[in-house]
């Protein structure tokens, strides 16, 4: 029965990441020091063109980052959620924004560039680095990585297409018939994790060539040996989601294919989007009723939005004046995610295997204090093999 230790509050962080702008929007003003973002937008009084005012919306993020580079876009943003994962807290990275602001890139990355590879391929690296340093905690890690399609949820490591189950029992989740691989190797892992992309929904409009028509949750399970108060070895376990979530999107702006399929595709995705919006609101206002079930996306995030994990959003716009409603909408979801706190704790449970082996030679040093006692007795020859 695993038990709890370690706990603490911690709140959801959140980074903006802008993409690059051959004509950013001059109502967008950047305040780098205090991470802030400050947009001047327009509004008539008396419905009177000529008689106008600026309004100033005011956006305060974690941090910004304007740079393109990916190893300081990591350091800065994700590597302390897989530092913590790794010391036993479960952790989420999560990327939100429009369709073509980035979230992919700064999820993925292009792997095929070593400079350009994104949080995941990097997470991956870290994470069996500090499994090589440390042979004596033995570290075991699993991944599991699934994708949700028109609400349809498949498993993007197995070559059937079935639309799996999501099962609560005991207010934990499961999904029935997920395969959880064991990876050994950082090669193994980005092998597992660039066939599981290669069965991913991609569709191709006016903003990007290849744009995600689905959501993504990759995530890796880890337990470690930990040493306890008492001489009894504990497995910690944690695990890490590195989230993928598809843009939200205007047909109008992206110019894709407006046939039955991709106007389907924006809509399933926008609806799950304001469906997570609902949900960190009603989080927000501590109210009775959440809504996790209203889409497979809340659900399956309920653990990293409601309790126990260390959470972290990357939020992607586009600071072009074609953009500002998308920038804002961006920013508005951003600062609403920004204030929700979490408790967090790691977990652990008992080592069966340690706890075997001390039975075992508990046995073996009691079958020598037998054989002993039935020596002195003048009873020798006795043997207590058939009793295990």
């Amino acid at each position: 029965m695993p038990y709890v230790d370690d706990a603490l509050l911690s709140r959801i962080r959140v980074y903006l990441r802008l993409r690059p702008s051959v004509k950013p929007s001059p109502a967008i003003n950047i305040e780098s020091e205090t991470h802030r973002v400050l947009i001047d937008v327009e509004k008539s009084i008396g419905g009177g063109p000529p008689k106008a005012y600026v309004n100033q919306i005011v956006f305060n993020v974690d941090n910004i980052v304007q740079t393109t580079n990916q190893q300081t876009m990591y350091e800065l943003c994700a590597k302390a959620s897989v530092d913590e994962f790794l010391k036993g807290y479960n952790s989420t990275i999560m990327s939100y924004g429009q369709v073509g602001a980035g979230k992919t890139f700064t999820m993925t990355g292009d792997m095929k560039v070593y400079v350009h590879r994104g949080i995941i391929p990097r997470a991956i690296q870290q994470i069996f680095e500090e499994k090589e340093a440390k042979p004596e905690a033995g570290i075991v890690v699993h991944m599991s990585y699934m994708e949700i399609y028109q609400e349809g949820l498949y498993d993007l490591l197995q070559k059937r297409r079935d639309d799996l189950m999501i099962i609560e029992d005991n207010q934990l989740l499961n999904v029935r018939g997920l395969a959880k691989v064991r990876v050994e190797t950082e090669t193994e892992a980005l092998k597992w994790f660039q066939e599981g992309e290669k069965s991913r929904s991609f569709g191709n409009h006016f903003l990007n060539s290849l744009s995600s028509r689905s959501h993504t949750i990759l995530t890796f399970y880890m337990e470690r040996r930990v040493a306890r108060v008492s001489t009894q070895l504990a497995l910690q376990v944690a695990k890490l989601n590195l989230v993928d979530l598809a843009g939200v999107e205007r047909l109008k702006k992206t110019k894709g294919d407006t046939g039955s399929l991709m106007r389907k595709e924006a809509c399933i995705n926008n609806k799950t989007l304001s469906f997570l919006e609902q949900t960190i609101f009603a989080l927000r206002l501590k109210k009775a009723h959440i809504p996790f079930r209203h889409s497979k996306v809340t659900t399956l995030l309920k653990e990293s939005l409601g309790n126990n994990h260390k959470t972290v959003f990357m939020v992607c716009a586009w600071p072009e004046e074609y953009f500002l409603d998308e920038t804002i909408g961006a920013l508005r979801f951003a600062q609403r995610v920004k204030y929700l706190k979490i408790f967090q704790v790691t977990h652990k449970k008992p080592d069966c295997a340690d706890t075997t082996r001390k039975q075992q030679l508990e046995i073996a040093t009691l079958k020598q204090e037998l054989a002993l006692k039935d020596a002195l007795n003048g009873r020798p020859g006795l043997g207590y093999d058939n009793l295990t």
